[in-house]
């Protein structure tokens, strides 16, 4: 854990040290000598053992258990990403992090329609074992993990389904605070997991990591509603990446939300229009005995192996450091922008978003129930009905036969 925390050394350098040297003891012994050969770019300064020991205090605070890399808890396919996290902190059912995952993400702005998708697929995909993993954010994110939990209720955990949601801040920090009723049924019903340190609030910066996580424990990724600069092309991309489908709900091509799906179409992903796309994905996947073969167990005690000083140089090691700079720094760029938004726009919980705004981002193109409507916004009936007469008015919305109503195309 103190090499984990370690200024500079990312999870790539992390992983490369241990290969290299055996066990964490070896590697933090041999990083004086790392230092000298890396020079003053990318100075690494050893955690204290005083900061580590608290930060697995407060971690005993709040019922979070690490699990770390070579751990058998550590779920096969994340550990198959390159740049695993060496070890996150997990409070829940433990149990669901051996099975077999798909990712659900999109638009925290999310239609009902969208949000309604979400709910169906994630509870088929629970009902027929499956474990649902996605980030806890508003909008599909929370659709998702809801159903995913009523799902399990209704099973009995018989199919050994369940809920996994992954965190951009520490493991007990709920974030938006919207989500607490959410969070502590994950924390009962479901499991939360996170790599960061606990305590530690979310910012920006965080959600990549998050993101790559979600995507590496799935078989696959479904991508529901996402606009073109949204955090859930990054989970996507990250999906691609690291070797796992990538399944996109289309959309309305007049709807924003539908522009980061429909790309993803265009550029070969699965097109998602039922969960039976999904299963019959994944249940190939799962034929692939090289993703559940047993991977590397590091040696965490290191008394009894000799730390390896012959090979001269360390520039595989120096080049993992360049590589984790990277995924922090130069490519969080365009990733900062996209998440970004993440956080604004759980400000305040999301309690500052007018009715007026929550009722137009719920509609889409797409004929929806009105009775929808008033149990997603969460409004009265009456307060509802004077906002749609306000909307339909300013030829924003209009209404269908069967009590539905639509959002207008610009």
């Amino acid at each position: 854990m103190r090499l984990a925390r370690s200024t500079n050394i990312g999870p790539v350098t992390f992983r490369k040290l241990l290969e290299r040297f055996g066990s964490a003891r070896n590697a933090i012994d041999a990083l004086p000598d790392i230092g000298r050969h890396s020079g003053t770019v990318r100075k690494i300064t050893l955690a204290s053992r005083d900061d580590t020991v608290a930060e697995i205090e407060l971690a005993k605070q709040s019922h979070a258990k690490p699990v770390i890399f070579g751990d058998p808890e550590y779920p096969a396919l994340l550990a198959r990403i390159e740049d695993a996290p060496p070890y996150f902190y997990a409070i829940g059912r433990l149990e669901l992090l051996a099975q077999s995952a798909i990712g659900i993400v999109g638009a925290r702005n999310a239609s009902a329609n969208g949000c309604g998708f979400a709910r169906k697929i994630s509870h088929e995909l629970v009902s027929a074992g499956y474990v649902v993993a996605s980030g806890m954010a508003r909008g599909i994110d929370g659709a998702a993990h809801e159903a995913a939990l009523n799902a399990a209720r209704t099973t009995g955990g018989k199919t050994g389904g369940g809920t996994i949601a992954v965190l951009g801040g520490g493991v007990d920090v709920i974030y938006p605070r919207e989500h607490r009723a959410l969070y502590e049924q994950l924390c009962q019903d479901g499991l939360v997991i996170s790599e960061m340190p606990p305590g530690l609030k979310p910012q920006a910066r965080h959600f990549p990591r998050r993101n790559r996580i979600i995507s590496g424990l799935a078989h696959g990724t479904v991508v529901i509603e996402a606009g073109r600069n949204s955090g859930s092309l990054i989970t996507a991309r990250f999906a691609a990446d690291q070797g796992r489908d990538v399944f996109a709900v289309p959309g309305s091509p007049t709807d924003p939300r539908a522009a980061g799906p429909n790309s993803l179409i265009r550029d070969g992903a699965i097109l998602c229009d039922s969960a039976d796309v999904i299963l019959d994905a994944v249940r190939s996947a799962e034929k692939n005995t090289q993703l559940f073969e047993s991977f590397h167990q590091f040696n965490t005690d290191g008394r009894n192996s000799e730390p390896d000083h012959i090979q001269g140089t360390y520039d595989d090691i120096i080049r993992s450091l360049e590589h984790d700079a990277e995924f922090s720094g130069a490519k969080q760029g365009h990733q900062d922008i996209a998440n970004t938004q993440e956080t604004a726009t759980h400000t305040n919980g999301g309690t500052d978003i007018d009715d007026n705004d929550k009722v137009i981002d719920l509609l889409s193109t797409s004929p929806l129930l009105i009775d929808e409507l008033i149990r997603t916004s969460k409004l009265s009936a009456n307060r509802v009905s004077t906002i749609l007469i306000e909307l339909e008015l300013a030829g924003r919305v209009e209404r269908h036969p069967g009590n539905r109503v639509s959002r207008i195309a610009k």
